[in-house]
């Protein structure tokens, strides 16, 4: 299983107070993070990525995309752009 399918797996088992937690943990880990409008955008070092949204009345949403489909996803949308670019220098 994927990191970004790790946790998504854990936020669905905790309430949002508990996931923000989760998630500052995951973002000290991460590739690269971004908040993009209210999206929080998750790059874990095995390619794959979490776009988390929260819903309001305790109600938090994960999207995730393989590893395998992100290169797919950046030919149209790029919001880790920085990433190839930091990891160059």
């Amino acid at each position: 299983m994927n990191k970004a399918a790790q946790l998504s797996q854990r936020l669905e088992q905790v309430d949002v107070a508990e996931g923000m937690k989760v998630i500052e943990k995951s973002q000290e880990e991460a590739l690269y993070f971004d908040v993009i409008e209210d999206a929080m955008c998750i790059m874990h070092d095995d390619g794959s990525v979490n776009i988390i949204e929260t819903l309001g009345r305790g109600v938090m949403t994960s999207e995730v995309i393989a590893p395998a489909n992100i290169l797919k996803v950046l030919q149209h949308y790029r919001p880790f752009k920085g990433v190839l670019e930091r990891k160059a220098q």
